[in-house]
């Protein structure tokens, strides 16, 4: 099919606008930017993380934010040398957040991935939250293969469920539900005789007194997180990538993680393919 002489302009002119915009929205980022002097300048740092997700990031029975990511935000800031002022971020809205300038960089065990990197820049990561099968004790599954001889349960919508999809045999029984807690609590019932997620999904079962009627089953892959800074915020990315590296030599971040995950934190790579952690490429 050829195109006209007014298809092929407005397609210049379409193109010019996308190019425009795509400029823009640079321009916006950058001028965005927050350095460490300018949080110690202002005394206050504006964090994003997790108050829903128990051990990460939750609100205490005081009502004051409690978990692994929150002790470390707290830690940056003391190490800044100001107050912390906590933005409650979802997975939906974290990105947005941070790429709009409400907050100066998120502390949110979010896992790394191609596409995300592309939108925003990635600190080395921090931490990890393994994708984990976890099921009655009495059922035999030892790996993938295993899966199609039982009711498997998911969170939908989640990075785990298209993960499911791809390891599990075709004839795998696949049952879905619409957060954590659901997708446990199946679990716990009976409606499912395994399910596939986060590590931390085995301190929700010993909670409920039932911890010896479950297991740990196997990882099916690993999960990074890492903490993330807007693109162009160079300083600010210097800083805690730093922060993370002496805090992984002396220990810090591995006894944390012992304490709130309940598992040793693994060895965690500081280069992954096609994720940028030193904001210069």
């Amino acid at each position: 099919m050829f195109k006209t002489a007014s298809t092929l302009s407005r397609s210049k002119v379409l193109g010019g606008l996308a190019a425009m915009l795509l400029a823009a929205t640079s321009f916006a980022t950058a001028a965005l930017a927050v350095t460490p002097e300018e949080i110690k300048a202002r005394g206050t740092a504006t964090i994003g993380v997790q108050m829903d997700q128990f051990p990460w990031g939750f609100i205490d029975q005081n009502g004051q934010n409690d978990g692994f990511d929150i002790e470390i935000a707290k830690l940056i800031a003391e190490e800044l040398g100001v107050d912390v002022k906590f933005e409650r971020v979802t997975g939906q809205n974290r990105i947005p957040l941070l790429v709009n300038g409400n907050v100066d960089f998120l502390v949110p065990s979010m896992t790394i991935t191609e596409e995300r990197a592309k939108v925003i820049q990635y600190v080395i990561p921090y931490s990890s939250n393994d994708i984990t099968v976890w099921g009655k004790t009495d059922a035999d599954i030892k790996g993938n293969e295993d899966l199609g001889k039982y009711v498997i349960g998911v969170n939908r919508g989640s990075s785990f469920e298209p993960l499911l999809v791809k390891v599990a045999p075709p004839e795998t029984q696949i049952k879905r539900f619409d957060d954590d807690a659901t997708t446990v609590q199946a679990l716990l019932s009976g409606q499912v005789d395994a399910i596939l997620g986060s590590v931390t999904y085995g301190l929700v079962i010993s909670q409920t007194g039932h911890g010896d009627a479950y297991e740990r089953k196997y990882k099916v892959a690993d999960n990074f997180q890492g903490m993330a800074v807007r693109k162009g915020d160079q300083e600010m990315l210097d800083f805690l990538t730093d922060f993370v590296t002496r805090h992984t030599a002396d220990g810090t971040l591995d006894a944390l993680y012992k304490k709130w995950i309940g598992v040793d934190r693994p060895k965690l790579p500081t280069t992954l393919p096609g994720v940028d952690f030193t904001g210069k490429q």
